[in-house]
């Protein structure tokens, strides 16, 4: 557990119950292990409590009178596999309680908020809360922009090694990707609902003067960057798809150019095929079977027929 007293800069990185003063502002960083010992210092009521322990994978933003309650699923691509965790971020009037795992993005960035004493330029305590729910929001919508960009540099990569050749393996990798994709968008899609939530001030601290004074336009713009991020989720989405016309057509070109060359050999072999039937019907009258040069002219006859075919089919760049 991680604790940023903002009005004295006092930090903790050990749990004590004396820590908490209600007429100062706090950032705090916690582990759903540690939450416990949060939960009656901080009011936390039963069900958000309960909600911190287990994941969920709806996206909530509760209101009460005491704090917000957010819940939140993120999207990281840890060695090419979609790792999808659950954020819980208590939003008071004198502090932000933020729950997660260590091992989380998140949990690293406000860490290094609280260790470095972030600062807030001598704002009053309910703007600097403010501005940090607003950092938590980029950091989050930042973070999540990047592991897409590793999914697309996947896509493209894939793509391009299909183009090179097709192989049987592909397939598996084309539909796991897919289904990365397609967990990511329906992750993304709740966000949406939290950019509005925002916007229409049903959030705390935009119900005071002195944040819509500050900036009201750094909410609008974590709007944007979530309805950006859906759409970037949407189109790799839709990059992966693809990917299983351009293996289909691949398939398709590979098997068109063995059916010509199959009937490119079919029409080198046809005259041969002829002369072979020819001189192969019991005839008792055929001068060409006792002539002692007919053997080697007929080979020489069909060798040459081969030699004019592949010429000619070259030519016609068909082989």
């Amino acid at each position: 557990m991680h604790i940023l007293n903002l009005e004295t800069r006092e930090k903790q990185d050990i749990f004590k119950n004396n820590f908490y003063n209600k007429k100062d502002s706090y950032l705090i960083l916690s582990s759903s292990n540690e939450l416990n010992l949060l939960k009656d210092i901080l009011y936390i009521d039963e069900i958000t409590f309960k909600e911190c322990l287990k994941f969920d994978e709806n996206i909530k933003l509760d209101l009460f009178d005491n704090y917000d309650f957010l819940s939140v699923n993120t999207f990281e691509l840890v060695d090419n596999k979609a790792q999808i965790e659950e954020v819980n971020i208590y939003l008071s009037d004198n502090f932000i309680l933020v729950v997660c795992n260590e091992n989380h993005f998140l949990f690293k960035f406000v860490k290094d908020m609280i260790m470095n004493e972030i600062s807030m330029e001598n704002t009053s305590s309910v703007v600097s809360l403010f501005k940090i729910n607003y950092l938590i929001f980029k950091n989050i919508i930042i973070h999540e922009f990047e592991s897409l960009e590793k999914v697309e540099d996947i896509i493209l990569k894939l793509e391009d090694e299909i183009l090179e050749g097709v192989a049987d393996d592909q397939v598996l990798k084309i539909n796991y990707i897919r289904g990365i994709t397609r967990t990511v968008v329906k992750n993304t899609r709740p966000l949406l609902y939290i950019g509005d939530r925002i916007l229409k001030e049903n959030i705390r601290y935009l119900k005071y003067s002195d944040v819509k004074e500050y900036k009201l336009d750094n909410l609008q713009g974590i709007d944007f960057g979530i309805d950006k991020l859906y759409s970037f989720a949407i189109s790799t989405r839709e990059l992966a798809d693809k990917l299983l016309d351009i293996y289909s057509s691949q398939i398709t070109e590979k098997t068109n150019t063995l059916i010509t060359k199959l009937t490119v050999l079919t029409g080198i072999a046809a005259p041969l095929t002829i002369i072979t039937g020819i001189y192969g019907m019991n005839f008792k009258v055929m001068p060409e079977l006792e002539w002692y040069y007919g053997y080697p002219l007929t080979l020489g006859v069909m060798i040459f027929i081969i030699i004019v075919g592949v010429i000619i089919f070259k030519i016609k760049k068909l082989l």
